[in-house]
């Protein structure tokens, strides 16, 4: 039988490579984000929360800890008091609402301290190869308060905005590779189980969807104690997570024309 492609044989690959068809294409098994959730269904990894010490108001840490059968890993996120004013989703603005990196191994009380004192100057602090990822996120001006106050007074998010927004968290950027003193690519895929590019970052935006949930829950509690609720799963289900740059796949279509092609094809 005579293989065809899904491609009509008028349409040419410059007609599919173009920003709004592209962007109209669906996830397929070889997404960074299905490949990385395959991959913890089918080893079992279990992520649990360490530390969870924050104020009334959501600001201060919390740090989730991942077992995997090779080893473990942490998620450090820290959520610090931001002006209206003063928050910007520009890749170089230097104030964020919270701060994330992800972390070889169990933390320790020192390795806590250095990076409390370093994560939430991103670029501007000091890194090192334990560290896999260095993020930041803004929470969404739509959303965010939407939300907590609903939850506050007893009553469940409106499905419909969770569909029109997407998040509760928006990432202004998900470094890793090398980047900032982060432990290279080359030596990552040797010593964790992140063996494939963007495998580690997918973790981290994938653990930081669910501190933004349980932040919103956190702050409606405490404004609440007695009428507070939880989000529904099946509401929960329609959240995903906001990102506002994505400069670091260009590099990666540049330096894989072939892998492109196929995906394309």
């Amino acid at each position: 039988m005579k293989k065809t492609s899904h491609i009509n044989k008028k349409t040419t690959l410059k007609d599919i490579m173009t920003l709004e068809r592209m962007g109209a294409r669906y996830p397929s098994r070889l997404s960074f984000s299905r490949s990385m959730l395959r991959a913890m269904v089918r080893e079992k990894w279990r992520i649990k929360t360490v530390i969870f010490d924050l104020d009334k108001e959501g600001y201060g840490s919390v740090v989730y800890e991942v077992t995997t059968p090779k080893q473990i890993y942490s998620l450090l996120c820290f959520s610090q008091y931001l002006d209206d004013k003063e928050r910007s989703d520009r890749v170089i603005a230097d104030k964020w609402d919270t701060a994330y990196t992800l972390h070889i191994g169990k933390i320790s009380k020192l390795e806590f301290k250095r990076l409390k004192k370093n994560i939430p100057l991103q670029e501007a602090g000091r890194n090192s190869p334990k560290e896999l990822i260095l993020s930041r996120a803004n929470k969404s001006v739509r959303l965010f308060e939407k939300v907590v106050d609903c939850l506050s007074k007893g009553n469940q998010p409106d499905i419909n905005d969770f569909n029109k927004v997407g998040y509760l968290l928006r990432t202004t950027a998900v470094y890793g590779s090398g980047k900032f003193g982060l432990s290279d690519f080359s030596r990552t895929k040797v010593v964790t189980n992140f063996n494939q590019p963007f495998r580690a970052e997918m973790l981290a935006v994938y653990i930081i969807r669910e501190f933004s949930i349980h932040l919103v829950e956190h702050i409606a509690y405490n404004r609440n104690p007695k009428k507070a609720v939880k989000i529904k799963n099946k509401i929960k289900q329609h959240l995903g997570i906001g990102n506002s740059t994505g400069l670091g796949m260009a590099p990666f279509i540049i330096k894989h024309p072939k892998l492109i092609h196929k995906w394309i094809r």
